[in-house]
């Protein structure tokens, strides 16, 4: 059966070569075009990419690397299926032109082959992987190298834990993961991993030094540690694939369970059904002073978890200054909690883009963790018994009318 499936999909497939550029066409009919930098190497690397303006960085990596041997085919799936560019859209890619490019590389190349991609794009590239090992007959793909990957579900409502995407139940493709040591996701990684592990795939952590989520993505004015991070990636790489060609390649795949996508649902405003305190929160600002949550008693509390790299997270900050100018001398607070940043990083925001409320640091994350922030920015309505009532996972318009009819009425309780 499996052989039958392979010859379908060989089938399925046609290709055409031109200088620089291999196009080849799914089962469904989509052309699909793979820019192809060669090099003299044994390894062809396979990079899945959501983005199709210049990164200055991420562009000298792939130079980088064909100057080293190692042979890079660019594939962008969204342009090829016209979808837009969103982490949406990303995440719920099916996984077949993956799978159709995994056959083009080994029907038009005899090098071992390695994945990679970053961010949500890792999601389709094991959804990928795992329908065309329902077919294979042979395999070179060594495995998979993914930066910063989003591995979960779609976005939970903020205040709940995110799930694991059931694709990694059924991965036993070896991995290297880089995990940039301020990365949003850090803290959620062993779960991760182990879900792996427990599935057969040899997964590896590399955790990357001084840089947050997106640092292969920078600009020309990228700060010294993405710079460096970048430039050490090809001989990173070449390592790491040589370690992961020590491993068995798998010969079959393991049946995805839930193969149904989930869809998202972006929050607004979402009320907390039952009493859920509010959990511990005691930080520091960029200052050194200390502000406790429980300080704040009897009083309606809004906390906005958020990053000064965050776009979202930015464009609400001017609401939340109106919102708190409109409740001026009334029993309302609003407390910012600032991920994983640093007092001068914060300071110099502050000089640029006023900011009417106190800015706590989470320094380590850990307490972006124990109140299950998932994404940014997120934020929590807090009464004044000190109950969450209201959460938020996306960014609002702060002084609306729907906002504050909610204030109103926690304020009359």
């Amino acid at each position: 059966m499996r052989l039958l499936i392979f010859l379908f999909l060989l089938l399925s497939l046609s290709s055409t070569i031109s200088a620089g550029e291999l196009t080849v066409t799914d089962g469904q009919g989509n052309d699909i075009s793979i820019e192809v930098r060669e090099a003299p190497g044994d390894l062809v690397m396979v990079w899945l990419v959501d983005h199709d303006e210049p990164r200055a960085l991420f562009d000298s990596l792939l130079q980088q690397l064909t100057g080293a041997g190692i042979e890079v085919w660019r594939v962008d799936l969204l342009q090829a299926y016209f979808l837009p560019r969103s982490s949406e859209t990303v995440r719920t890619l099916d996984g077949e032109g993956v799978a159709t490019v995994l056959a083009a590389a080994h029907a038009n190349s005899d090098k071992q082959i390695l994945l990679a991609s970053y961010d949500r794009m890792p999601l389709p590239l094991l959804r990928g992987v795992n329908r065309w090992q329902a077919g294979q007959a042979d395999s070179r793909l060594l495995g998979a190298m993914l930066f910063y990957p989003n591995l979960f579900g779609p976005a939970p409502v903020a205040g709940e834990a995110p799930l694991l995407d059931p694709i990694l139940q059924a991965t036993n493709l070896p991995l290297v993961i880089f995990q940039p040591e301020l990365g949003s996701q850090r803290w959620r990684l062993m779960p991760v991993v182990s879900t792996l592990w427990r599935a057969g795939s040899p997964a590896y952590i590399y955790m990357v030094p001084g840089v947050r989520d997106w640092f292969i993505m920078g600009d020309e004015e990228s700060a010294e540690e993405k710079r460096k991070a970048v430039s050490r990636l090809p001989r990173q790489i070449a390592s790491l694939a040589r370690l992961l060609a020590r491993h068995p390649k798998p010969l079959s795949n393991i049946e995805a369970r839930g193969r149904q996508i989930a869809s998202a649902d972006l929050h607004t405003l979402t009320p907390v059904d039952g009493v859920t305190p509010a959990p511990s929160l005691r930080l520091a600002d960029s200052s050194g002073r200390q502000l406790d949550l429980e300080s704040l008693e009897d009083r309606v509390v809004l906390v906005n978890f958020w990053a000064t790299w965050c776009p979202p997270c930015v464009e609400e900050i001017p609401s939340l200054n109106r919102l708190l100018a409109h409740y001026r001398g009334q029993r309302i607070e609003i407390i910012s909690v600032d991920y994983r940043e640093t007092a001068e990083e914060i300071g110099k925001f502050l000089q640029q883009i006023p900011v009417d409320f106190p800015v706590l640091m989470d320094r380590d994350g850990l307490t972006s963790l124990d109140w299950q922030v998932f994404s940014f920015p997120s934020s929590f309505i807090i009464d004044r018994l000190g109950r969450i009532r209201y959460t938020a996972n996306r960014a609002l318009n702060w002084d609306s009318p729907e906002v504050i009819g909610i204030l109103d009425g926690l304020l009359a309780e």
